[in-house]
């Protein structure tokens, strides 16, 4: 019985190490313009406040956990502005960068992310997890979904099911 005890004892600090390396996680500086960069390619025609809106949408899919959210970014299909890069075996984000830092807003792009880094970054979205530009008729995803918020030109979207299968849907 000792032993079973130590395991878990031991499997518990393991965890707790593991949820406290998570909680200082950070993103690299590549990381943050990679993330800044889908930000502004998706929303600077918003302005801030739909650049965080999309931030928001990120940082909800990776559950607020910073070590997933360059996952959420580069998953194929989530973000049209990226699927260039995203939809390759090596992808190489360089172009975008290169594009994203072009726009004046990138600066507080890049802002808003060392702000959701940090836990500093309020949710705009009503806990949105999708949403879809508003030119012409909604996609069929977001029959499914409910709508929490208009900023700009997009719709945000919280996911009404626990299906995981829902959050790996194209934007």
């Amino acid at each position: 019985m000792k032993s079973l005890l130590r395991i878990t004892a031991t499997s518990l600090l393991l965890l707790t190490a593991s949820q406290a390396q998570a909680d200082n996680a950070e993103l690299t500086h590549y990381e943050r313009l990679v993330v800044a960069s889908c930000l502004v390619l998706e929303a600077a025609s918003e302005g801030s406040e739909g650049m965080q809106a999309v931030l928001n949408v990120i940082h909800n899919r990776a559950e607020g956990d910073i070590t997933r959210v360059m996952g959420v970014v580069c998953r194929p299909k989530q973000f049209t502005a990226m699927n260039s890069a995203t939809g390759v075996r090596n992808p190489d984000y360089g172009p975008l960068i290169e594009r994203a830092t072009l726009d004046r807003n990138f600066s507080i792009a890049y802002d808003l992310v060392v702000l959701m880094e940090s836990g500093q970054l309020e949710d705009i979205t009503g806990g949105a997890d999708h949403y879809h530009a508003d030119h012409g008729e909604a996609p069929i995803w977001s029959a499914s979904m409910k709508p929490t918020r208009t900023i700009g030109s997009h719709t945000f979207y919280q996911s009404t099911s626990a299906d995981p299968a829902l959050l790996a849907q194209v934007e």
